[in-house]
């Protein structure tokens, strides 16, 4: 059996606890071969999707901190690149980071050409480019705080006349980039609204600022539509924006209620892994691109979400000897 990953560069990836990692890890340990390639390299011939890829091969993993799944340093060893038929795998895992340029949009379409009945998408391609993270709550507007999308710098601020604070971010950012906090007594309001528009050219999500982020947003891991798992993560000091998993979280009835109301259109856009952000009780993103906090949460879980993930991607479980 062969999975193959579709990711950044390997050098970029975050040793120990990068997820793409786990996820590659998970395969080898299920005796299936890891193949990676990058979104540039994948290729399309008579109606065929293929790669320019190579296989890896990883250490066993090393315990630390009482915990199995942390790899080593130096953590892959890499044979020649060959062009291989995406067709070939068992499945396919698009783990390419935002953001959704030409190049990621063209790798999709590509990808497009294999078929999901015999090689599994994580995720569809399709899925991709149909949920945008930071659109696909407005889908639900009971589940989220007041937002608009808007590049009027003036409805902004009529927005933020009925707010008093909001949160700017771009409609195709990621970790945290280019969002801001806007008062509406900023003296900088004005110069702040024509950077983050430039200068009204440019779409961008305005919410409402929920004072309860100090407290924690909430990660919620969605696999196959239902929770399996959930951590906090808290503002850094001197900075509202979220920083990594700290602690494990439960999954309330109400986020059960949001999972189950989003879980529909996950499924029918070939969602297979989804994360969701809220806070208190509000929906903020779903994020379906290249789902990551996996590694991180498994210390504060107790378990491995990265072969959970595997094992309902390739029907491993029972091999596992799981019930």
């Amino acid at each position: 059996m062969k999975v193959a990953f579709v990711t950044d560069p390997l050098e970029s990836l975050g040793v120990p606890t990068d997820t793409s990692i786990g996820l590659m890890q998970a395969v080898q340990d299920r005796d299936a071969e890891v193949w990676v390639t990058e979104a540039h390299l994948l290729e399309a011939e008579n109606g065929r999707a293929r790669a320019l890829a190579r296989r890896l091969r990883l250490p066993a993993s090393q315990p630390r901190n009482g915990h199995p799944s942390t790899v080593a340093s130096t953590w892959y060893t890499a044979g020649e690149p060959r062009r291989v038929w995406l067709d070939d795998m068992a499945a396919v895992f698009m783990r390419t980071e935002p953001p959704l340029d030409q190049t990621y949009l063209t790798a999709t379409l590509i990808l497009d050409l294999v078929d999901p009945a015999g090689t599994v998408m994580v995720n569809d391609p399709r899925g991709l480019r149909a949920c945008g993270e930071h659109v696909l709550p407005l889908h639900f507007p009971d589940l989220v705080p007041p937002t608009i999308i808007t590049a009027d710098p003036r409805a902004i601020r009529s927005f933020l006349a009925d707010h008093d604070a909001v949160v700017v971010k771009p409609v195709d950012g990621f970790g945290g980039r280019g969002v801001l906090r806007l008062h509406r007594h900023d003296p900088n309001l004005a110069s702040l609204l024509e950077t983050s528009t430039q200068d009204g050219r440019r779409a961008v999500i305005a919410q409402r600022f929920l004072p309860g982020v100090s407290a924690g947003n909430k990660r919620i891991f969605v696999v196959a539509g239902e929770p399996v798992g959930a951590v906090y993560r808290y503002p850094a000091s001197g900075d509202f924006r979220i920083g990594d998993p700290t602690a494990e979280a439960p999954v309330t009835d109400r986020d059960r209620e949001i999972c189950a109301r989003l879980a529909p259109d996950l499924r029918r856009h070939g969602i297979h892994l989804a994360g969701l952000d809220v806070i208190g009780p509000h929906l903020i993103e779903v994020n379906v691109t290249s789902v990551g906090a996996l590694r991180k949460a498994d210390t504060l879980l107790g378990w491995s979400l990265c072969a959970d993930l595997v094992d309902s991607v390739l029907g491993t479980r029972k091999q596992r000897g799981v019930a």
